[in-house]
């Protein structure tokens, strides 16, 4: 019995170390670091209103700390558990070899493009999503 718990024990340690390699590779400290940055801007413009001066500076000082404390958590504690949760070890480590090769490599490289693609492409069709949104609502409502 003992035995086993140890295997089972060195497995979990095997798959824990295996998946913040994995999350190292995909580099998601810089990407949830660009996710968080990106809401920066908007937080300092909400908080614009209600402090000024010197304290806005001590404000901005705060947000930022506290954005890389997220971060933190986020990296070192969320994404190994979602992973963890979503993957097999056999599949977390084919993931290990896809991130170490190099096409692996350009995906991430390429994929804050990519986003940034798809994102002026969703706004592209925005105005026709939010006009067919809103003739619903005024067709319901009647």
């Amino acid at each position: 019995m003992l035995a086993i718990a140890c295997t089972m024990h060195v497995v979990a340690q095997d798959k824990a170390t295996d998946l913040k390699k994995l999350i190292e590779l995909m580099d998601s400290e810089k990407m949830i670091d660009g996710m968080i940055g990106n809401m920066a801007p908007m937080l300092k413009q909400q908080a614009a209103g209600k402090v000024q001066g010197s304290k806005a500076d001590e404000f901005s000082d705060f947000l930022m700390a506290e954005l890389k404390k997220l971060t933190n958590k986020l990296v070192n504690e969320e994404i190994v558990t979602i992973y963890d949760q979503h993957f097999t070890h056999e599949e977390i480590k084919d993931l290990i070899k896809f991130y170490e090769s190099s096409t692996g490599k350009k995906m991430i490289e390429k994929t804050p493009e990519i986003s940034m693609d798809l994102m002026n492409s969703m706004m592209k069709y925005m105005p026709e999503f939010q006009e067919a949104l809103t003739k619903k609502m005024e067709e319901l409502s009647k």
